[in-house]
């Protein structure tokens, strides 16, 4: 995967958690440590406020527009007009910065991805979000080629460390729904071979013996 894929990616991955954050705004949290929400009326309470999302929400936003700026001034030589507050306003950045991640550095765009990477956890640990997990490639036997996506046919599967979920990095990727593809690993009851279910139904059988 390139440097501009890899930006593209993770803007796709973080979109939908920015939806998340923002859909926890009117909760009041009963207990911050524990990330539950309290659903009856507080009394005397301020205005809805999620302590653990709002914040984050608000570094995302204001990131994401520092990014765009940073990568346009690589590319044009200046940052272009200060967007907006809005929701759209930062819609728009993230499309932005994928287009520029083509036309900068390598190492540029390496520093955009680790800096939507860190978002991107950031909003996984909320609690609320509860998406916190590490995504690596799919393990193998030495000297074997990891399972390719069903669906798109690149080798851009990523398997989450803690739960065994699997997807695919690809960010153009979508299965006979028009979905992101989604599944988990599991093990054939009758000989252990590893298996990949997908959330369509389809299986698909790899590396006997050897699941992450």
């Amino acid at each position: 995967m390139t440097q501009p894929e890899e930006v593209s990616a993770l803007v796709a991955e973080l979109r939908p958690l920015l939806t998340q954050l923002a859909e926890l705004l009117p909760e009041q949290v009963a207990d911050a440590a524990r990330g539950s929400t309290q659903h009856h009326k507080v009394t005397g309470s301020p205005a809805p406020w999620h302590p653990e999302a709002g914040p984050v929400l608000l570094t995302i936003h204001a990131g994401v527009r520092e990014l765009e700026q940073d990568l346009r001034y690589h590319v044009a030589g200046h940052t272009g007009a200060a967007r907006g507050g809005s929701d759209a306003n930062t819609s728009a950045a993230l499309d932005a910065i994928e287009r520029l991640a083509h036309g900068v550095p390598d190492d540029v765009a390496r520093d955009a991805a680790r800096r939507l990477g860190r978002w991107i956890e950031q909003a996984r640990q909320v609690r609320d979000v509860g998406e916190s997990e590490r995504w690596i490639p799919i393990h193998v036997p030495k000297a074997q080629i990891p399972p390719a996506c069903p669906y798109c046919r690149t080798y851009s599967l990523r398997v989450a460390q803690e739960s065994g979920r699997v997807r695919c990095a690809n960010p153009r990727c979508t299965d006979e729904r028009g979905e992101r593809p989604s599944g988990r690993i599991d093990k054939n009851q009758i000989n252990g071979d590893a298996m990949l279910i997908w959330q369509d139904g389809r299986t698909i059988y790899y590396s006997p013996r050897e699941a992450s």
